[in-house]
């Protein structure tokens, strides 16, 4: 089985794959940026935080490497942009960036990428977008890159309804084997 490398993890969307992550068994690296995390988010964690598939790190800087220590393993690393896009957090979007451009520099790898944006209908047209999408551009030149995007369904009430939405994620995920060893 692959490992799960989940961006965000503590944030609201992340949260939800994580702990449905968890509860089917997979095993999950969960990241987090430091100074992005809340009181809230901190308690919630308690949830999970002990469960024996799960390992996290959080990033404090932009030199934190997550591929040297994971560079043994297959892993599927999950990026929620919607977390990233609905959140301007600066810091956050610098150390992701960071991590995606160092991981567009090796060369093919075991390990995919799922990106998983929001509805169209909540797309934004930052900068901090266009930069996304440029760097998941070139990834997809070298490496397995799957995108999902929940149905428009969910838009209108998308942030009442992220559980329902991570779940459809991670079906998305398990109808398409990306967590099943080749």
């Amino acid at each position: 089985m692959k490992t799960a490398v989940l961006f965000g993890a503590r944030q609201p969307f992340g949260f939800e794959l994580c702990s449905l992550l968890l509860e089917k068994g997979y095993d999950v690296f969960a990241i987090d940026h430091r100074d992005w995390i809340t009181d809230e988010q901190e308690e919630k964690w308690l949830l999970i935080g002990r469960n024996a598939n799960l390992r996290y790190m959080e990033l404090e800087n932009v030199e934190d490497s997550i591929q040297q220590k994971l560079s043994d393993e297959k892993c599927l690393y999950i990026i929620p942009t919607l977390d990233y896009l609905n959140r301007c957090h600066p810091s956050a979007r610098n150390e992701l960036i960071f991590q995606l451009e160092r991981f567009s520099e090796r060369k093919k790898t075991e390990a995919s990428l799922l990106l998983i944006h929001p509805p169209a209908t909540e797309r934004s047209q930052s900068s901090f977008a266009g930069k996304l999408n440029g760097i998941f551009e070139s990834l997809k030149k070298f490496h397995d890159v799957w995108e999902y995007c929940p149905s428009d369904d969910y838009a209108s009430g998308f942030h009442e309804n992220l559980s329902a939405a991570a779940n459809d994620a991670v079906n998305y995920l398990e109808q398409q084997k990306l967590l099943e060893s080749n």
